[in-house]
């Protein structure tokens, strides 16, 4: 496991490295019995989940209240909160038993200052608790990018961002500078990577 996320350039530290260590077999078990992800090979897992998760660190160290909307059993919020204890992370899903994995691997990996939320997006952006509130709202492969856009902005505090994980597509990326536009929104940077040989791009917005 060490060599892969040596190259991709991810050092971590040994509590860290045991930890998704055992998130890995606490994955690959719950994922046996309960489809959470078609990847079921350990160096998969690792690359196409966990590394990918972590590629919002080329352009800088999430901080503050994190959202992550759409949370699908875990990903990019609790290898983000195992890469920063001092992280507030937020799961959201409207997937009952996404939330019940979620809730268990939090457990057994014994994560503080984390929790899971079953609810849509647009429901729980009504409470004035949630509403406005994220220093960093994400999502990764959730939807496409105008709706995720219109999920994500109720979230977003004044000098919050919108972290989303995609696949490049400029006819989705046309879609989405329209939403963009429409919500108040606009670029603060894109990030292109690759993993394992398929291109991948971090869209990062911003309140205009």
């Amino acid at each position: 496991m060490h060599n892969i996320f040596s190259n991709y350039n991810i050092q971590l530290t040994e509590e860290e490295f045991e930890l998704f260590e055992q998130f890995l077999t606490l994955f690959i078990t719950y994922n046996s019995h309960t489809n959470l992800s078609a990847i079921r090979d350990k160096e998969g897992i690792i690359e196409k989940h966990f590394i990918d998760s972590l590629m919002i660190y080329r352009f800088a160290k999430p901080e503050g209240r994190l959202l992550d909307i759409g949370s699908g059993g875990w990903f990019p919020g609790i290898p983000l909160k195992i890469m920063d204890e001092d992280l507030d992370v937020v799961l959201l899903d409207s997937v009952g038993k996404k939330v019940k994995a979620m809730d268990h691997f939090i457990h057994e990996l014994g994560l503080h200052g984390i929790c899971s939320i079953h609810e849509r997006a647009e429901k729980l952006a009504l409470e004035k608790k949630h509403r406005w509130q994220y220093d960093l709202v994400v999502s990764r492969a959730t939807a496409y990018l105008p709706q995720i856009l219109e999920w994500s902005v109720p979230f977003l505090s004044a000098k919050g961002k919108i972290v989303l994980y995609k696949m490049p597509s400029e006819e989705e990326w046309k879609d989405g500078e329209k939403a963009m536009k429409a919500l108040g929104l606009v670029l603060f940077d894109e990030v292109f990577y690759d993993i394992g040989w398929q291109d991948r791009v971090l869209y990062i917005f911003k309140k205009a």
